[in-house]
């Protein structure tokens, strides 16, 4: 007999991070499977949708996924696309250093534009073009960054190839119902 999963969870999540490191790309194989190598840039702000089945969990898990302008001068309008966010994915480029010291800066807008508590996860994208002598950013540097975004777990990825990004969104997804899960039991027992 097969159990039919009856509980679906709608969430929320942005993924942020300077421009041209991946975050449209990464989305295009998450959701379409398919590498777009030519992907536009975002102008102001896009969003897909992605259903994620936790059998583990007996849940589908509905998410709605804000992809934003990392450019400057979107940086006014993208206060707005936080409000109701649930999750975070913090996003550089394993091949430009300046990407990734630029995540405080993601941090701080981010604090401004989203007082609910949410769930983060940490994503070094185009590890295709990259080789472990010819490391842009080191990996203590990543988990010094990764104590200060306070994110749940870091993951390389890589859209061209498929690799790290279902393990991504699924992390942050399975956080994210926790943490709401958790709050509904804490309500309940008061």
């Amino acid at each position: 007999m097969v159990a039919l999963i009856n509980k679906i969870y709608f969430y929320k999540i942005c993924i942020v991070g300077d421009g041209a490191v991946g975050k449209t790309t990464i989305l295009h194989q998450y959701v379409d499977r398919k590498f777009v190598e030519d992907t536009q840039m975002t102008i102001g702000t896009n969003f897909f949708i992605k259903n994620i089945i936790l059998k583990e969990f007996d849940i589908i898990i509905k998410l709605q996924i804000w992809d934003l302008g990392g450019q400057d001068y979107f940086a006014p309008v993208r206060s707005n696309f936080y409000d109701g966010a649930r999750g975070i994915i913090y996003t550089f480029d394993l091949t430009r250093k300046s990407s990734f010291t630029n995540l405080t800066e993601w941090r701080n807008e981010i604090k401004e534009g989203l007082e609910e508590e949410f769930s983060r996860v940490l994503v070094g994208n185009k590890l295709d073009l990259i080789n472990e002598e010819d490391r842009v950013i080191n990996l203590e540097d990543v988990l010094l960054m990764k104590e200060q975004l306070s994110v749940s777990e870091y993951f390389e990825t890589s859209a061209k190839n498929n690799t790290g990004i279902d393990n991504a969104f699924r992390r942050l997804a399975i956080d994210i119902y926790k943490k709401s899960t958790s709050k509904i039991n804490r309500f309940n027992s008061d």
